[in-house]
């Protein structure tokens, strides 16, 4: 359970309303903790699967993430703990309802697009995508997407068990503070003036280039000729070099960021810019809209199901000239903001975890 991690974050803020509003038992199973959930309500537990570099194969991290599953169900049964329901959130762990003798769902984010992999990442995708549609969807009980879009990307034989739960945005929500964007701008070196694109992701500069980080960039170069008011904010985990990089092009960089600080990075923005060609929800987009932030994207994934303000069916041309237009019309930014907040209000986290329970509730009932 990491900081960063859009799973890792689902996890938590279902979990911790399974336990704090409906009074349900909740254990989280991870291999690694970097102490961002440690002092959540539900209990988070270790799971070590050793098999240490060659478990960078999947088929391999596969078996021995299994043999760890079995050994934890045996020794859980040998203290007579047992569970009514599992719900695995990742490979490899999509075989534990087998482990633990009970029904399993499938919580389905989707496998990235692999372009810009090496070779070897490649047939690992490719042994995921093979396994899951094989074997792993097949023994699951239930299968819930995050989208309607990944919902219709599976194989129709699996729509029968499927479910749909979009996920909420609105943990990150604070009290307004009229000094907050002065504050932050002069902390992260902004010009306090300036109309703030915002961008929330791995800011890595040897990220898969479905994130679209570079055309981010590129926009920001064109922006500072053609707006000098606009200005790019990326924020998200990065190194120095990474920085760098992005310094390079005009943008500012917000490197790690704690959660505490997040609500004040949306607060003092003014457009959520997105250049991503794939996504199985986009969190930060909604998370932007609950602070009345409006949304620029591709039409793609599962953009078009949300709070997304400006759909752009097009390449970076098209993303530049509509970032560039609202990035001057204020009337227009203000109209955009207030419908972003209204649609936001659907994308909960209460109302996640309620859907969330009815739908466990046929498998237990």
């Amino acid at each position: 359970m990491m900081l960063g991690y859009g799973v890792d974050l689902t996890i938590h803020e279902i979990a911790r309303r399974m336990v704090e509003q409906h009074g349900i038992e909740v254990d989280v199973w991870t291999p690694t903790s970097d102490g961002t959930y440690d002092n959540a309500p539900y209990k988070l537990q270790k799971i070590t699967v050793y098999g240490g570099e060659r478990n960078r194969i999947l088929p391999v991290l596969e078996r021995n993430a299994n043999i760890a599953m079995a050994k934890l169900a045996t020794e859980l049964e040998a203290r007579k703990r047992r569970y009514d329901l599992v719900i695995p959130c990742t490979h490899p762990y999509y075989n534990a309802a087998k482990h633990f003798k009970c029904p399993g769902v499938f919580f389905n984010f989707g496998n990235v697009p692999t372009t810009g992999f090496s070779w070897k990442g490649k047939l690992n995708w490719e042994w995921l995508d093979v396994s899951e549609r094989y074997w792993l969807k097949r023994r699951a009980s239930m299968i819930i997407s995050i989208s309607q879009f990944l919902h219709r990307s599976q194989p129709r034989e699996f729509w029968h068990k499927g479910r749909v739960l979009h996920l909420g945005g609105d943990h990150y929500r604070a009290p307004a503070n009229k000094q907050t964007r002065l504050r932050f701008c002069m902390e992260h070196g902004i010009p306090p003036r300036s109309v703030i694109l915002g961008f929330v992701g791995r800011l890595h500069r040897n990220h898969p280039p479905y994130k679209g980080t570079g055309e981010l960039l590129e926009i920001a170069r064109r922006l500072r000729t053609e707006n000098p008011q606009a200005c790019v904010v990326l924020a998200g985990i990065g190194s120095e070099e990474d920085a760098a990089w992005i310094r390079e092009s005009g943008a500012i960089p917000v490197l790690n960021l704690p959660p505490r600080d997040m609500p004040d990075f949306y607060r003092s923005i003014d457009i959520y810019l997105c250049a991503s060609k794939w996504e199985g929800f986009n969190l930060p987009i909604v998370e932007a809209a609950w602070h009345g932030v409006p949304g620029i994207a591709y039409d793609v994934g599962a953009h078009g199901e949300h709070v997304t303000a400006m759909l752009i069916r097009g390449r970076i041309n098209e993303l530049h000239a509509a970032a560039l237009r609202l990035s001057r019309d204020e009337a227009l930014r203000r109209q955009l903001s207030s419908q972003a907040l209204q649609r936001a209000q659907p994308f909960s986290w209460d109302r996640v975890t309620q859907r969330m329970l009815e739908f466990l509730r046929e498998l237990t009932l």
